[in-house]
């Protein structure tokens, strides 16, 4: 379902109170029926009371997918697992210039296509997998191709992980909702080794929501100046770039050296 483009902006300046989202101003009653029936789609319920649409989860993070898609997307899971596409990995794998022996971290391994990719690229190396999902870790561990990789698999929440050393080359899809791709990219950046084994400093390739480039939450603008003393830049990748893997939110690839 698309949404226009004046339903996004009544969207866009409405107020997230936890669950609870509040439409701001007087809206007219052809523009409040067609956001109310977006909202409904999304999964936010009308509440008299309240005087809010009530979501079941974030209300934020419901609201953000539209923003950013144009469209209601609805989550596959509880985990926001969206497979990183084989197009995009190959990119990011090229850019991280992974040499042998590199110390590698995939952060979110969802069903490990990505370590896969990176064992592919170098000999020799140290790649630590981290992932919550407790169904994908046993897929994991019964995916004869994974176990190959060699690599060293944790089932832990990514936010929580603290790690003896720090990584060379971090590749990372994390997810999206309610920002926690900022808050896994800074997680990750603290992991990034200073100077690596071959390279001057460590790499990391990541794809985060386009949300990045315009959102002026503190969080968000804090996170572009770190980006921006570290050298790093984004690149917006193809509309629908992950419309293979059921989401068409608009995403950006983020390179730090």
């Amino acid at each position: 379902m698309q949404v226009s483009n004046d339903v996004l902006a009544v969207l866009s300046q409405a107020r997230v109170d936890g669950h609870k989202l509040f439409l701001e101003g007087q809206l007219d009653r052809s523009l409040y029926t067609r956001t109310n029936k977006v909202l409904e789609a999304a999964g936010g319920k009308w509440n008299r009371k309240e005087k809010a649409h009530i979501f079941d989860g974030s209300a934020e993070g419901r609201i953000d997918d539209i923003i950013l898609s144009g469209s209601i997307v609805v989550p596959k899971d509880d985990f926001n697992f969206f497979p990183t596409p084989e197009k995009i990995i190959n990119a990011m794998v090229a850019s991280a210039d992974i040499q042998d022996g590199d110390r590698v971290l995939e952060p979110s391994c969802g069903d490990g296509r990505i370590v896969k990719a990176v064992a592919k690229a170098a000999n020799n190396l140290n790649i630590v997998a981290v992932e919550l999902d407790d169904n994908h870790v046993a897929a994991l561990k019964a995916d004869p191709n994974f176990v190959a990789t060699s690599a060293e698999l944790i089932n832990s929440d990514f936010l929580a992980y603290k790690p003896d050393e720090k990584f060379d080359v971090i590749i990372m899809n994390p997810p999206f909702k309610n920002k926690a791709d900022i808050k896994h990219t800074n997680h990750a950046l603290d992991m990034l080794a200073s100077g690596g084994v071959h390279h001057a400093g460590g790499r990391l390739r990541g794809i985060l929501s386009a949300g990045v480039l315009f959102r002026e939450d503190a969080l968000t603008t804090a996170f572009r100046k770190r980006v921006k003393l570290l050298g790093g830049n984004f690149t917006e990748l193809e509309d629908k770039a992950f419309k293979e893997s059921g989401t068409l939110v608009k995403t950006v690839l983020l390179e730090i050296d």
